[in-house]
């Protein structure tokens, strides 16, 4: 199946890559014409003063018809050349995620958060992690929305399995996935353009005198187009220079309006344009899976979010034409230019800023669930969970870490049945317990979003996940490290104590104080684990730890085994029953000289 997504991204690359030099030959053509009409423009005008007006004006219309047709043609085939090269780019950057080289897309080091649950601990955010490793959106939104499903994925049995069942549809179409991204990578809003198209929904525009505007807009330009008449007819121009002054007055008073509109308006018609694509993307694609049909009619009822943004389009490029100074006079002395598309883009603004915020919440959750769909037709030896309700269930199958490359990753069975239950993990250095923590995990959490995880069966039921992995002390707090780890444990306590059931997972509980401490501690801790609503998950070195299996039923003992045969040290990685039998952190020291 490997060899089949290759040759599938391969040949999609090639494809566009052709097209794109087939349209950068047919922009120089047009280049070349444009030239030779702008030239006719030139030439009638010269016939026209040389040899009479009828034949060089005729001359003049034709060669400026045909010179604006190509202006058009020669924009809509550089946006066709750019669309061809950055699917050229997706096709490249999906061949690189096939070879396992993922550092070309956003890691998400922004979302890091060392105080949550457990996104921290998993390496969910940062480089090498499972966003960089997943993400694939296109806008600044959907990447916001992808971290935020990451950070709190879904619990309830019903949406997993929507989100499921969507998940599997576009994983299968392949070619509208890139067009979506294509789209959205047409034009890369900043992060202030997105907060601020953020805001449109919450904003109050105000506007003194709306209702005198509404009927102004119309009046004052019509007079002033027929105050020409007298002028060219032979008469005064002075009703004409009292129309301009009118206007002019006007868009003076509105000055500080404008200029606000513009700030919240301006210099967005871009992304506007970028929004209408993708939502065009979205309505015009028959949905199967209910969580697609329910997205896509919040953008169809009671109308259509592509036709309404694209009137928000037309009108933001048009107000936008008013800031090139001599346009801008000439527009505002005629058509009182600014202070109508104020007026228009309040108007639109008013009867369509409640639905705003619903229609860019589609773009971002869709622009989410392609990056989960890319990744579910990246692996296709992944299988879908199925979700249980009721008591609890971990039952999984060669279960393996989604992020290790597949040439080397060791798989191993794992299965937890009811409450409570703690797994202590020994093991001894580099033998692969934190690796398996991780992997418990990060499948977790995907299995949560309804995307595929890294196993050929997985059975769970959704509960709450909570991990003390990598505790970090503060300076700025004044924590100590010892400190910030009983804060954590803690907290894990008092939510399971409240009734809340959660899945624990801990790596070298009680590092920050001495061995006796650390054993006596560490043995309360289990006892208080074993009493409540949870399943825990234990990694230590400490093979006394593992001795209160024999005391607590709810204690389990699992390990990592390693083989040490003359000077070799060999690692198999897989989990096994019972307590390890051997430690190689003398032996490593000897083999590197430090002993």
């Amino acid at each position: 199946m490997q060899i089949n997504l290759v040759e599938f991204y391969t040949e999609k690359r090639d494809s566009f890559i052709r097209s794109e030099a087939q349209l950068t030959k047919k922009i120089k053509w047009i280049a070349f014409f444009r030239l030779l009409a702008f030239s006719g423009i030139a030439l009638s005008l010269i016939y026209l003063t040389r040899f009479g007006v009828s034949p060089g004006v005729l001359a003049a219309l034709l060669s400026l018809a045909f010179f604006l047709f190509l202006v058009k043609r020669h924009i809509r085939f550089e946006k066709l050349k750019k669309r061809y090269g950055i699917l050229s780019g997706l096709a490249e950057d999906e061949l690189k995620a096939l070879n396992h080289d993922f550092s070309h897309f956003n890691n998400g080091k922004e979302f890091i958060n060392p105080g949550h649950d457990f996104s921290y601990d998993l390496d969910l955010f940062g480089e090498g992690s499972l966003f960089q490793f997943v993400n694939r959106t296109s806008t600044r939104s959907g990447e916001k929305k992808l971290a935020a499903l990451l950070i709190s994925p879904p619990i309830e049995k019903e949406e997993i399995e929507k989100r499921q069942d969507a998940i599997k549809e576009l994983s299968g179409d392949t070619g509208w996935r890139m067009q979506f991204s294509a789209s959205g990578n047409m034009f890369n809003e900043t992060e202030r353009q997105h907060d601020e198209v953020a805001t449109w929904s919450e904003k109050e525009l105000k506007f003194n005198r709306y209702g005198l505007i509404g009927y102004l807009r119309w009046v004052i330009p019509a007079i002033t187009l027929a105050s020409f008449l007298p002028g060219l007819l032979g008469g005064v121009w002075l009703f004409l220079a009292a129309c301009v002054f009118v206007q002019l007055s006007f868009v003076y008073f509105y000055r500080h309006r404008i200029k606000e509109y513009f700030r919240f308006f301006g210099e967005k018609s871009l992304l506007i344009e970028k929004y209408v694509s993708l939502l065009s993307e979205i309505e015009k694609r028959g949905f199967s899976s209910e969580w697609l049909k329910e997205m896509q009619q919040a953008i169809l009822s009671p109308s259509s979010a592509c036709k309404t943004i694209k009137e928000l389009g037309s009108l933001v490029k048009e107000f936008e034409f008013g800031r090139h100074l001599l346009v801008g006079l000439f527009l505002n002395s005629i058509f009182l230019w600014d202070v109508r598309y104020i007026y228009n883009l309040r108007k639109w603004h008013l009867k369509n800023r409640g639905k705003l915020i619903k229609w860019l919440g589609v773009i971002e959750n869709i622009d989410a669930v392609i990056s989960l769909a890319n990744f579910s037709n990246n692996n296709p030896g992944f299988v879908y969970p199925q979700v249980n309700e009721g008591r609890f269930i971990f039952e999984s199958e060669q279960l393996g870490h989604p992020l290790l490359n597949p040439r080397k990753r060791v798989c191993s069975d794992f299965k937890v049945g009811g409450f409570p239950e703690v797994i202590i993990v020994t093991g001894a250095n580099m033998a692969g317990k934190s690796t398996f923590l991780r992997t418990v995990g990060v499948n977790m959490v995907l299995s949560r979003l309804g995307a595929p995880v890294c196993a050929t069966k997985y059975v769970f039921t959704p509960i709450g996940l909570y991990t003390n992995m990598r505790t970090t002390d503060s300076l700025l707090k004044d924590e100590s490290y010892f400190f910030a780890e009983l804060k954590r444990l803690s907290f894990a306590l008092e939510r399971l104590r409240s009734g809340e059931e959660l899945f624990v997972i801990l790596d070298e509980i009680l590092k920050g104080t001495n061995s006796a401490d650390k054993l006596n501690g560490s043995k309360e801790l289990v006892k208080q684990l074993a009493k409540l609503k949870a399943v825990t998950l234990i990694a230590t070195h400490d093979l006394k730890l593992a001795e209160i299996g024999n005391e607590l039923p709810p204690v389990k003992n699992k390990c990592f085994e390693i083989h040490i045969k003359g000077d070799e040290l060999t690692f198999d990685y897989r989990l096994t029953e019972g307590v390890t039998k051997s430690m190689n952190a003398t032996f490593l020291m000897k083999k590197m000289g430090i002993i």
